[in-house]
């Protein structure tokens, strides 16, 4: 019993603080627990989930949970537009290592015969004017691919020499030169060593499958061999990086991102995360791309290889670009695959309000679907018409949201994303050749996502640079619809004696494929 009134009254006032201390720990918890589980459901989710980021806006529109989270009538559906292996174990440093040497070709495979031979016009003894006499032929083998089957390419170039330096035994030989290869005295054909770089690079076969392959046709090729062949070829073509550096930054449009590549420090054999930057390049005409090596994710990097580039330039919000978007004449193109993805990601702890701002997100993706094949200027114009009330409408939603919500909510987070690239996000409104999202650059990083599950690491950074180089033609032929094995088939042929002025002509977007008529190589 208390003895007097003050005392129960302090006694009240004691437990009143202790039941507020309670409910606040007790709505910290929750929020921890809620926080918690948010991290939880995205781990499943990106183990278990679907991929694929596709809404229908009219369906999410209608969706119970908008129904009843809006205080507002809610939008209406968007008019349609007028129409108009497990690695293997190291051995001792004490073995060495046999050498492969020359790899030997089988016999069995099938000899289709070249004839590499001299002008009719040479055929004449400069000295006499008498026709030359074949005396014999040079004879080299190289191992050839055509797709579907190996074979072999048997050279064969006539020898001559005058009959009068027969007669005296001082013999002066004539013969046609080799043709045109990327590696001197190589044993394997232009055809197969394209056919290795096509099938790691493109089809994503790390050069030990791609070993087991050939075994099964009956021919040996070591990894190492292999390894040293796309080596070699990638120092031969190396003046093409350059070139095509240039023709991917001479629009005004570019799109861009980063992504690891596993890189093996040579001597400890740990591998570190280096990276491989790519730049799309926008606007009319293939989408040619280039990728760039780096040790590490600086800022310098975007800022070194783009130089004194001015344009439009589509980016996520990683804070490296923050430099390059303050240099004059860099405008900065926000993403919204990106800030609904962050919706996206909140909507398991705010599925109502999230749920919401992506149904306004898809309507702008809607209209984007039915203005795709309009000329720049009507594209803009439509999307003034229809898409900037959308967007005013989505950042006026934010804004009341910014209320309701704390700042440690995924929802929140996700708001702020967006306001802070309010600007970027509408400046595909005013130009018609400017896309919503950043995804030409998300897919062309693709590849190399695909690639390094498979071949896991670049074994040093001069391989590292033949990745990003090998890369870049590969992609730009897919952009271009030409088959890469083909290009890469016909430029490695050609591209020794090609003049160095005008190896703008040997990229994807303007390569053409050498005449048929060569007539100093008859297929026979």
């Amino acid at each position: 019993m208390f003895t007097s009134l003050t005392e129960a009254n302090a006694a009240l006032e004691k437990k009143d603080l202790q039941i507020q201390q309670l409910a606040k720990k007790l709505k910290s918890t929750q929020l921890s627990m809620k926080m918690l589980q948010h991290q939880v459901e995205q781990l499943l989710r990106r183990v278990y989930g679907r991929r694929s980021e596709k809404l229908d806006p009219n369906q999410l529109m209608f969706d119970d949970l908008i129904l009843q989270a809006l205080d507002q009538p809610v939008p209406q559906p968007v008019p349609e537009l007028p129409i108009e292996e497990e690695t293997e174990r190291k051995k001792p440093r004490t073995v060495k290592r046999r050498h492969p040497g020359r790899i030997p070709i089988p016999e069995h495979l099938e000899r289709v015969e070249i004839v590499v031979d001299i002008p009719e016009e040479k055929k004449v003894c400069p000295e006499t004017g008498k026709p030359l006499k074949k005396i014999g032929e040079e004879v080299s083998e190289k191992l050839e691919y055509r797709p579907g089957k190996l074979l072999v390419n048997v050279y064969k170039r006539p020898k001559y020499a005058s009959p009068d330096s027969l007669a005296s035994g001082h013999v002066g030989v004539i013969t046609a030169p080799m043709p045109d290869h990327p590696i001197e005295k190589c044993k394997a054909d232009v055809g197969l060593i394209s056919h290795i770089i096509v099938s790691k690079f493109a089809d994503h076969l790390p050069l030990y499958r791609q070993d087991g392959i050939f075994e099964r046709e009956g021919v040996t090729i070591p990894r190492g061999t292999q390894t040293s062949w796309v080596l070699q070829v990638y120092e031969a073509i190396r003046p093409l990086e350059q070139e095509l550096k240039k023709a991917v930054l001479e629009r005004d449009i570019l799109f861009t991102d980063d992504s690891i590549i596993p890189l093996q420090v040579k001597g400890n054999g740990r591998v570190k995360k280096a990276r491989l930057w790519v730049y799309v390049r926008g606007g009319p005409g293939p989408p040619l791309t280039v990728y760039d090596f780096s040790r590490d994710r600086s800022k310098k990097r975007p800022l070194s290889f783009l130089g004194d580039y001015q344009g439009y330039i589509h980016a996520d919000a990683y804070s490296g670009y923050d430099e390059l978007f303050r240099k004059e004449g860099v405008i900065e193109v926000g993403c919204w695959v990106h800030a609904r993805r962050k919706f996206d990601e909140a909507a398991s702890s705010r599925p109502q309000e999230a749920t919401e701002i992506m149904a306004r997100i898809a309507q702008l993706y809607k209209l984007e679907a039915q203005c795709a094949e309009m000329e720049p200027k009507d594209r803009s114009r439509q999307r003034q018409q229809y898409a900037r009330p959308i967007i005013d409408g989505i950042f006026a939603r934010i804004e009341e949201l910014r209320s309701v919500t704390l700042p440690s909510e995924p929802l929140r987070k996700a708001m702020g994303y967006a306001l802070n690239q309010r600007e970027a996000l509408c400046r595909y409104l005013d130009d018609g050749r400017l896309k919503a999202d950043n995804n030409t650059a998300e897919n062309a990083i693709r590849p190399l996502a695909l690639g390094r599950k498979n071949w896991l690491f670049a074994g040093s950074e001069r391989g590292a640079r033949a990745t990003a180089l090998f890369l870049g033609l590969i992609q730009s032929c897919k952009a271009c619809e030409v088959n890469p094995w083909q290009y890469l088939n016909d430029m490695l042929r050609r591209i020794m004696s090609h003049p160095v002025n005008r190896l703008r002509d040997l990229l994807p977007d303007q390569w053409q494929p050498a005449s048929k008529d060569n007539p100093g190589l008859l297929i026979q």
